[in-house]
């Protein structure tokens, strides 16, 4: 019998909140990285069981990362954008001095921890919280009016696309309301590398980007969209119309929820879910024939 498998999940970043990661349950599982402060728990890890790990820097992090030599305030001053100077001044006594990008990867990217480069990706609609970065917390923080500039979004994205190109690993990526740029950056970056594998988490994407963009350019072995009940059911009509555009080969199961702390059954649920809703909308019948076409597909997927 195959394991559910949960091919895009996370692990809390709030320090009152980190629970145990169960390596050896029974879901298989790709835990992506967002920043240092959850891959420094990620690589920890011992012995990885059914647990996959990703290294990257998410978007909504992007800005705690250097491209260069500069000093906190020149760093802030040109990657974030804002209309208020007093919210830029309160934001900025509150963030950390920024990490060097490519010495944050010199030091912690090690090709035998890491399985996926991800998560990575490019977001327009996201705005800092107050407290500077988001973290998992019983109380988050409100909403600043402050965003990251496209420019510093796409720069890290690309470093990271190159890193998958030299490493030979297979990414898993974030895209919110820049669905055309990011697919001419894959398409540049990342298409002319065959070893390179592509997963587009919780997709959103128009139903035109994805037949005509993703699935036209990259072939169906290199392409992978893994589905969530939290973002594409929300209804059934929507997901059901996603899935009907996507080679079943191609289909993937996750969460994107923090592992340590969501009680398992909850996760479980989820997946259970969304494999019904699959056997559903590809007529594949029973719950088992699912889960054997989603463990093959992320065999393939996390291939080394």
């Amino acid at each position: 019998m195959s394991r559910f498998v949960d091919a895009h999940c996370h692990v809390s970043s709030g320090d009152e909140l980190h629970g145990e990661l169960d390596v050896e349950g029974p879901t298989l599982r790709c835990v992506m990285s967002n920043n240092g402060f959850d891959w420094e728990r990620l690589k920890t890890v011992g012995d990885a069981g059914r647990l996959r790990r990703g290294f990257g820097v998410h978007p909504w992090y992007c800005h705690l990362y250097s491209l260069g030599e500069t000093d906190k305030r020149s760093h802030y001053e040109s990657v974030l954008e804002w209309k208020d100077d007093d919210a830029f001044e309160s934001l900025l006594e509150r963030l950390p001095e920024p990490v060097p990008m490519e010495e944050y990867i010199s030091r912690e990217f090690d090709p035998s921890k890491v399985d996926v480069v991800g998560e990575i990706g490019l977001d327009r609609m996201f705005r800092l919280p107050e407290s500077g970065y988001y973290v998992h917390s019983k109380r988050q923080a409100p909403l600043s009016r402050v965003k990251v500039k496209m420019a510093h979004q796409m720069a890290v994205f690309q470093r990271f696309c190159r890193l998958a190109r030299e490493s030979r690993k297979p990414v898993s990526i974030h895209d919110v309301r820049c669905h055309g740029v990011l697919f001419e950056t894959c398409v540049r970056e990342i298409l002319p590398c065959e070893e390179v594998r592509v997963c587009l988490h919780s997709y959103t994407g128009s139903p035109q980007t994805l037949t005509e963009c993703w699935l036209r350019r990259f072939p169906e072995d290199r392409l992978f969209l893994s589905v969530s009940k939290y973002i594409n059911f929300r209804t059934e009509d929507v997901g059901e119309q996603l899935l009907k555009l996507v080679p079943p080969r191609c289909i993937l199961t996750e969460t994107d929820f923090p592992v340590d702390i969501e009680p398992e059954e909850d996760l479980q649920d989820q997946l259970e879910y969304t494999c019904r809703q699959l056997a559903r909308v590809l007529r594949l019948g029973e719950l088992d024939e699912v889960k054997a076409l989603i463990y093959d597909n992320y065999q393939r997927f996390v291939a080394s």
